[in-house]
């Protein structure tokens, strides 16, 4: 019987130096190995110095030091505050139980990443204890451009990308922020809390007017952390960012007292801010962007929140937040607030680029930031509409800020591409069929997010007896049909951006005419239920996008049609909102004016409709939700679909309002609208609408609660102002309402 020799499992000798380094194994091929040749690298070796076997007397050096090191931790803290900085800091021994996963190379995609990691961190329930290079101010990120940059700097530090939940770090970020919420009131009543100079009990006033409303907007602000900061003048609280909260709550204060304050806390911005700028902090990042949204709805300071939203967005690719990059210092903590100051700064850019008409900031090309946020804490808290004073009846609901905040973020997504591609500079000089083919392609995007909203998300203000949503709940579907005209309406009026498919306008034209009608819906379900008179800025700008749309359809169906009544209520909601938001006044001056031209008459002595009325048949034209509508007809030609085929069905469709429309004249409308010169009956657009052809029809369905500003076109403004929907707060109007 022959002897069978063991089969030895063959071992390189050593490997390559990119092997070596990435930890990889090498298979020591000729002239290249394989992961050299995947990775396109010249293979290299190198001698490594023999290391020498520690001695016994090194051993027991080390260990006596060790003994020493744990004796001055246990004395307390207190002893390591005396500046030596050579000593070990208990943070140190808290990061040496995390357990950290296996270095990835950097050029692997994110999504290839399977391996989660369960840590157990002493330091998130203490993360004060240290601050690692990102959030001590220094810069952290360097390009491949830049003469600082260092190809294998990440696979030393140890630096991953993570795009995956872990239930486990769900369970001890909200854990933590179950135990903070029940330290804030210990905290106020003891008396730890900096409210940088004025009364707690203000103070606290208006922490809680922020958490209750512009927190669930955009979750800039991260309260476990900055609330027990607060307490212990951690890093992640700031007087900068306190003030900053302070500026942007005072104006919904029940209080006058307290409203009046708004000029105090200004100023105190103003002065922080100096010290603030030689660094970059995410507290600084979160005050910038706080003051961003305060400041453009006052109407005057829209160039300081331009400019402090660009302050945000520089040190945010600074610290390296726009790669998700994590050390093995950096907490779950950290992440979790990093990855939502980032995404609170990529809505806001796109926002403020939308008002302002200026191009993106951060474009989606250059981040690697997954959508994903693991303290779940406040998705089902009770939420009550305590910031919303004129509330009568509202019974509670859960907050949904983390999933609504989610779906925005998804939303913002798709508004960069149609802001890029659609309102870009040279959009207009692209091919008709790329025009069309981008439309059709941001339409589909558009329906996929509506189609793949979670349950609790979806609201129909048309059915009967269902429950009212949180407000940040009602704007993200306001800003949803926003997002369907901005996309839409440039190619109706071919004068922007032109088709070789004459159904296109037309097709466009009715997606619009829907979407500003569940806009109005959403009015009307916000001011029942809220009161619009305290509704934030987007509110007014969806009112206004709404409203160019129905001024078109009014002056040709005149004031019996359900656009017309809807003009109506986009005239009210400006009224009531500019209490709240002074730059709606910009909005309002926009419309009454487009009203003028196409010589639409208000009656000044018409009454609204009582609330409790019951609600008429709406125009089968703008009606509904968007169910079966994401393919749509063109009225003159039925079979020529721009983006698909219209559903068939075996019964007739009822009247549409829409084929009586004259559509040449709408398009035209589009383009003439921002000429000087007001419409004649001789165009055959616009007829002059008397107001006894409209007694005692029903006009508005609105709460009775917005009972003024009917006769608001006694509002004089005149001039060659267009109804742009990109950058309609340029400098057209400044000065009119000074």
């Amino acid at each position: 019987m022959t002897d069978v020799e063991p089969r030895v499992k063959r071992r390189a000798a050593k490997a390559c130096e990119l092997c070596r380094r990435r930890k990889m194994k090498c298979d020591n091929e000729e002239p290249r190995c394989t992961n050299c040749k995947l990775y396109g690298k010249d293979c290299q070796y190198s001698e490594l110095p023999k290391r020498a076997r520690a001695s016994r007397t090194h051993v027991a050096q080390l260990q006596e030091e060790n003994r020493r090191l744990q004796a001055r931790l246990s004395v307390g803290p207190s002893n390591s505050a005396s500046g030596n900085h050579e000593t070990s800091s208990p943070s140190v021994l808290a990061n040496e139980s995390v357990r950290v996963e296996s270095t990835h190379p950097t050029d692997e995609p994110m999504g290839n990443e399977l391996h989660r990691t369960s840590i157990v961190e002493p330091s998130l329930l203490a993360p004060n204890a240290h601050r690692n290079e990102a959030y001590s101010g220094q810069s952290s990120y360097y390009g491949r451009t830049s003469a600082l940059f260092d190809e294998d700097s990440s696979d030393r530090r140890g630096v991953r990308v993570r795009g995956l939940a872990s239930e486990s770090t769900r369970r001890q970020l909200m854990g933590e922020a179950a135990h903070q919420r029940q330290l804030e009131t210990l905290n106020y009543r003891s008396g730890k809390l900096d409210f940088d100079g004025i009364t707690p009990e203000v103070g606290m006033h208006l922490l809680s007017l922020h958490w209750n409303r512009q927190h669930h907007s955009h979750l800039i602000t991260y309260r476990p952390a900055f609330m027990r900061d607060m307490a212990s003048k951690g890093p992640y609280f700031s007087k900068l960012l306190l003030n900053a909260i302070y500026f942007g709550s005072c104006k919904f204060s029940p209080r006058e007292d307290v409203k009046g304050m708004h000029t105090q806390f200004r100023q105190r911005v103003r002065e922080l801010l100096g010290g603030a700028l030689d660094k970059s902090e995410i507290t600084t990042i979160q005050a910038m962007l706080v003051m961003t949204n305060s400041l453009f709805a006052l109407g005057d300071e829209r160039s300081a929140a331009w400019i402090y939203a660009g302050i945000a967005f520089r040190m945010l690719i600074d610290l390296g937040a726009h790669l998700d990059s994590q050390t093995p210092k950096t907490t779950e903590e950290d992440l979790e607030i990093r990855r939502r100051v980032f995404w609170g700064a990529f809505v806001v850019d796109k926002i403020q680029s939308l008002y302002q008409g200026r191009p993106v900031s951060i474009q989606e090309a250059d981040i690697r930031v997954p959508i994903l946020f693991q303290d779940q804490y406040e998705e089902l808290e009770e939420w009550q509409p305590f910031a919303y004073p004129e509330t009568q009846r509202y019974h509670g609901s859960p907050a949904y800020s983390i999933s609504t905040f989610t779906e925005l973020c998804k939303l913002s997504v798709i508004m960069n591409a149609i802001l890029t591609n659609v309102y870009g500079v040279k959009s207009a000089k692209r091919a008709p069929e790329q025009l069309a083919e981008d439309l059709e392609n941001m339409h589909l995007d558009l329906k996929k997010w509506r189609d793949a909203l979670p349950e609790h998300l979806v609201f129909d203000p048309l059915a009967r007896g269902a429950a009212v949503p949180p407000p940040h709940v009602l704007s993200l579907h306001s800003m949803f049909n926003v997002l369907l005209i901005l996309l839409h309406r440039p190619f109706v009026s071919e004068g922007h951006l032109h088709s070789t498919s004459r159904s296109i306008p037309a097709n466009s034209f009715v997606v619009c005419a829907q979407a500003a009608t569940r806009i109005v819906q959403l009015l009307r379900t916000y001011e029942k239920t809220f009161s619009i008179r305290h509704a934030p800025y987007l509110i007014a700008y969806a009112t206004y996008v709404s409203a160019t749309i129905h001024v078109r359809i009014a002056a040709q169906l005149g004031p019996g049609s359900e656009a017309y009544t809807c003009l109506r209520t986009c005239l009210n909601v400006f009224m009531k909102n500019q209490e709240t938001n002074w730059a709606a006044r910009r909005a309002q001056s926009v419309i009454v004016n487009l009203m003028k031209k196409m010589n639409i008459e208000l009656a000044a002595d018409e009454e609204l409709t009582p609330a409790a009325a019951p609600p008429t048949s709406v125009d089968p034209s703008v009606s509904g939700n968007m169910e079966g509508q994401t393919t749509f007809s063109n009225p003159h030609t039925p079979h020529d679909s721009g983006l698909g085929r219209p559903e068939s069905s075996s019964l007739p469709p009822p009247h549409d309002p829409i084929v009586d429309l004259d559509m040449d004249a709408i398009i035209s409308s589009f383009i003439f609208a921002q000429q000087p010169q007001s419409y004649n009956q001789s165009d055959g657009f616009a007829p002059v609408f008397n107001k006894t052809n409209h007694e005692g029809v029903p006009l508005d369905h609105f709460d009775q609660r917005i009972d003024d500003g009917w006769n608001m076109l006694d509002f004089g403004v005149d001039g060659p102002f267009d109804d742009t929907l990109f950058g309609f707060n340029g400098p057209a109007l400044d000065g009119m309402w000074q």
